[in-house]
């Protein structure tokens, strides 16, 4: 009689063979994990940073496609619409993957071990972006941009005793946008066929114009976000067992 070997620890924790508790610390420690690397790569001399943004300035502007200044400008001088980017931008990111992460353990718990490696790998790869292109924001870069989310992040992703293991540098690749087209694309693989499924990439066009309007970011660095989540797929697919479901696999019924 053969006994089927029982999967190692590390096996368990890739296909999230586990509690939804074990899952939450697992996702608790990954974060803190994160957020210390990603202040870790932080650059003290602003003159990479300040560099980099003139670069980028130049790429857009030679693509005509400078556009953040006058959609900031706009944005502020309108009321409602100051309101909204600013609380999309506080609080968008935190609902978002809070919301993606409770929907898919328990809609689609036979897809949630490659969607959060998917995840966490992205994560990675966003890192060594930070580490190898520092990249001054366009509230930072001298432009004359405001910060309109200052205050209302002590609300929400950045409260206080947080704010000094902040890499204020940390703009490329812009995981506000990779988050919610990561999240888009998993909405439009794991939903049934429909044109109204297309409707779930309004999310991170959405959330470009917030980091644009709150001059936390270029939209170049939401195309590196974008890229950062491609990339990612391509790696999780590669490396995860074959009889892992991929985000557009369905369980056999």
């Amino acid at each position: 009689m053969t006994v089927a070997a029982s999967p190692s620890p590390l096996a368990r924790v890739w296909s999230a063979r586990w509690p939804f508790a074990a899952e939450l610390v697992l996702f608790l420690v990954l974060n803190v994990a994160y957020e210390w690397l990603r202040d870790l790569v932080a650059v003290e001399d602003l003159a990479a940073p300040l560099a980099h943004a003139a670069r980028v300035i130049d790429v857009e502007k030679a693509l005509g496609l400078f556009v953040e200044p006058d959609l900031h400008d706009w944005v502020q001088s309108v009321p409602a619409a100051k309101f909204i980017t600013t609380w999309a931008y506080t609080l968008g990111h935190t609902a978002g993957f809070t919301v993606m992460f409770l929907w898919v353990w328990f809609r689609r718990r036979e897809n949630f071990a490659v969607f959060r490696n998917w995840f966490w790998i992205t994560n990675g790869l966003a890192i060594l972006g930070y580490w190898i292109f520092p990249l001054a924001p366009p509230r930072l870069a001298g432009i004359g941009l405001s910060d309109p989310t200052k205050e209302s992040l002590k609300l929400g992703g950045s409260l206080d005793w947080f704010q000094p293991f902040r890499n204020e540098f940390a703009a490329m690749p812009s995981m506000h946008v990779g988050y919610s087209f990561l999240f888009a694309l998993t909405l439009f693989f794991m939903l049934a066929p429909s044109r109204w499924r297309w409707l779930a990439f309004a999310w991170p066009a959405t959330m470009l114009l917030v980091v644009m309007a709150t001059a936390n970011h270029w939209w170049l660095d939401g195309v590196g976000g974008v890229t950062c989540v491609l990339i990612g797929l391509l790696i999780v697919t590669r490396v995860s067992d074959p009889r892992m479901l991929r985000p557009w696999e369905r369980a056999a019924r």
